[in-house]
């Protein structure tokens, strides 16, 4: 079976944001951030027996509310822009024994068994080949019984973690 795809910036940033935010350390960071902006707007707009926020409490907001997702949008950009290949038109062959990647600038070709693990999410296949880099597979670019040709090569697969969702 053969995909073609290119993801946009905007797929790209919402695909990393969702990930990012998922983890359990940023939804920590986010609680912080609520109770902070619960703390100084009960103490200025109630009259909740609140003590009166401190310099640190709004430059902890701001951090959290302001410079936190601008480093991290940052990151998102300089990443999809100083890639060669994560814009590119690509052509995705799998097999049950492989997947190869054709894109205007390079081909890949790996085995299923040299893959670190695959994620299935929502809207997207993410194929890891180590901790870090993922092959980003959207499910929006299957068509017919593609989707579900895929799942069956994925769960053919031994020795590879596969997370798929429950159908």
């Amino acid at each position: 079976m053969t995909l073609k795809t290119q993801i946009t910036f905007k797929e790209y940033l919402k695909l990393l944001l969702g990930l990012t935010y998922r983890k359990p350390i940023m939804l920590l960071i986010l609680f912080i951030d609520l109770a902070m902006m619960v703390w100084i707007c009960g103490y200025y707009f109630s009259p909740l027996p609140l003590p009166k926020p401190t310099i640190y409490q709004f430059i902890t907001l701001i951090l959290i509310s302001i410079v936190q997702p601008l480093v991290i949008y940052n990151t998102i950009w300089r990443n999809y822009k100083s890639s060669t290949h994560l814009g590119e038109l690509l052509e995705i062959e799998l097999t049950k024994n492989e997947i190869k990647i054709h894109g205007e600038s390079f081909f890949l070709e790996v085995k299923w068994g040299k893959i670190f693990k695959i994620v299935e999410h929502r809207n997207w296949f993410l194929i890891y080949q180590n901790t870090l880099s993922a092959i980003v597979i959207p499910k929006n670019d299957f068509h017919g019984g593609e989707l579900e040709d895929f799942i069956e090569i994925l769960k053919g697969i031994t020795n590879v973690p596969i997370h798929l969702k429950s159908n």
